[in-house]
């Protein structure tokens, strides 16, 4: 599994600007809290923070490394709505935040990773939760989790998104294809 090592510019970036965040040279995690004062289009602006563990040790094959929220709070907010933690992008209960789906990492991250867009991505990620916990409604739909959000990534670009669809359903003949397609589509009224 790849790691990620922080240049000092990284270093730099994230003293100037998250100093509530901390970077474990010897485990090479980021940790503190992850405070954000933010508005999205004609949504409300939202003052929140997160304890959060970024572990550059553990890094997809993508680049992405594994991000958790560490104090429960998530949990805890999906409990309160009585909703499965995955609705609210859990991937298990140890924290572990899944942020974005395989297919759009290149999109969000042209270059591989980068710091900076990482910490924009989780408070964009953090205020969609706090503003569900607030407003009992999502500020924006989302892609939904696991074989949900590939399916509607294939129904919003077919052409561009097939390929991850076969592959992540190990569809390998066009009878494959359509027999998930259908499926699909029965089980999500999509």
């Amino acid at each position: 599994m790849p790691t990620v090592k922080l240049i000092k510019e990284d270093l730099e970036f994230l003293n100037n600007n998250y100093p509530k965040l901390h970077h474990d040279h010897v485990k090479n995690v980021i940790v503190g809290t992850l405070s954000f004062d933010l508005k999205y289009k004609d949504k409300e602006q939202l003052s929140d923070s997160y304890r959060i563990e970024i572990d550059l040790n553990q890094v997809s094959e993508l680049g992405m490394p594994l991000v958790k929220e560490i104090d429960g709070r998530i949990l805890e907010i999906a409990k309160a709505k009585d909703t499965f933690y995955g609705n609210l992008h859990l991937n298990n209960e140890d924290g572990e935040m899944c942020m974005i789906l395989p297919p759009k990492v290149k999109e969000k991250y042209p270059n591989g990773f980068d710091l900076k867009i990482l910490l924009e991505h989780m408070e964009e990620h953090l205020y969609w939760i706090s503003y569900y916990e607030k407003y009992d409604e999502k500020p924006w739909e989302e892609y939904g989790h696991g074989e949900l959000g590939y399916y509607q990534l294939y129904l919003e670009d077919n052409q561009k998104y097939k390929q991850a669809f076969k592959d992540r359903f190990n569809c390998k003949t066009r009878p494959e294809f359509r027999r998930e397609i259908k499926r699909l589509r029965k089980k999500y009224k999509l």
